[in-house]
């Protein structure tokens, strides 16, 4: 092959890198945009690497709580191997000597391996050849990225750029998924008080109406009880005077007693009314 040839063919190759790191970077890019939930969004940059790079294996691991690395998303690994990966970042792990150091591992025969990724040396899945990247928070290392392949020799130069950025990335989603939930729940705190607020005026409304409809209510006592005390002294004035008019053998006075015994017990019930009516 001559020498142009192998120029043209660097050319086309590096040309279909170039528009392979876009076309990644921009999906990545979207996800990151599209506010979903972050299990989706890690789920989707994991099936798209491993579909893009052809990767037979591929998984994300971030710190968690109790200070381990843990597989968050990830496929092409078996159930076995999820479940005994999970470990603290140590140096005597490829995982945990890129978290410690932020730098990328990049092994491209796993028979020369001197330490396991995670847990075992038994790298398992028949991977030959992989890399750890680190996953970045505005300066601070959360996890790692761990792209694997059945064959020797696979993780070139080249991919080390990419692979940073998409890293990068994965940290930007994970971030916004942080600042979202930040939010998320200040927003429900501060629903939570409103609420709060909103009941203690509707109750402070409510002792308020009541206590302006008791206030009406001794007004218009009072004016009822007046107008009531009014007639009742009028009355009360003509039945005492015809009471001690009345003779005592007329039959008529024990009725007229009685006529005056109920105006007085009024007049002390108008009273009253008036009293209760002058505290509201």
């Amino acid at each position: 092959m001559g020498d142009s040839s192998k120029v043209r063919n660097r050319i086309s190759r590096e040309k279909r890198e170039i528009e392979q790191k876009l076309k990644i970077l921009f999906e990545i890019t979207r996800l990151v945009s599209s506010l979903l939930h972050l299990q989706y969004v890690l789920d989707a940059i994991v099936d798209l690497l491993t579909r893009e790079f052809k990767l037979d294996a591929c998984s994300i691991r971030l710190l968690d709580d109790d200070g381990n690395l843990r597989i968050k998303s990830q496929k092409g690994l078996s159930k076995e191997f999820v479940e005994t990966a999970t470990r603290k970042p140590t140096v005597d792990s490829y995982s945990g000597d890129c978290f410690l150091t932020g730098k990328i591992v990049i092994i491209n025969d796993t028979k020369e391996i001197d330490k396991p990724i995670s847990t075992t040396l038994l790298v398992g899945e028949d991977i030959k050849s992989f890399s750890v990247t680190p996953i970045k928070v505005e300066g601070d290392t959360i996890g790692v990225l761990v792209t694997a392949s059945k064959k020797k020799g696979y993780f070139h130069e080249r991919f080390n750029d990419v692979i940073y950025i998409v890293a990068n990335q994965i940290g930007i989603v994970i971030r916004i998924s942080q600042l979202y939930d930040e939010i998320y729940n200040f927003s429900q705190e501060l629903e939570k008080k409103v609420q709060e607020r909103t009941a203690k005026l509707e109750e402070k409304s409510k002792q308020l109406v009541e206590a302006e409809r008791l206030a009406a209510m001794g007004k218009m006592a009072n004016m009822v009880a007046d107008e009531c005390r009014n007639s009742l002294t009028v009355i009360g004035g003509f039945a005492r005077r015809l009471y001690k008019k009345t003779p005592d053998d007329d039959p008529r006075k024990k009725d007229l007693g009685i006529i005056v015994e109920e105006v007085a017990a009024l007049e002390s019930k108008v009273s009253k009314i008036v009293k209760i009516g002058n505290k509201k």
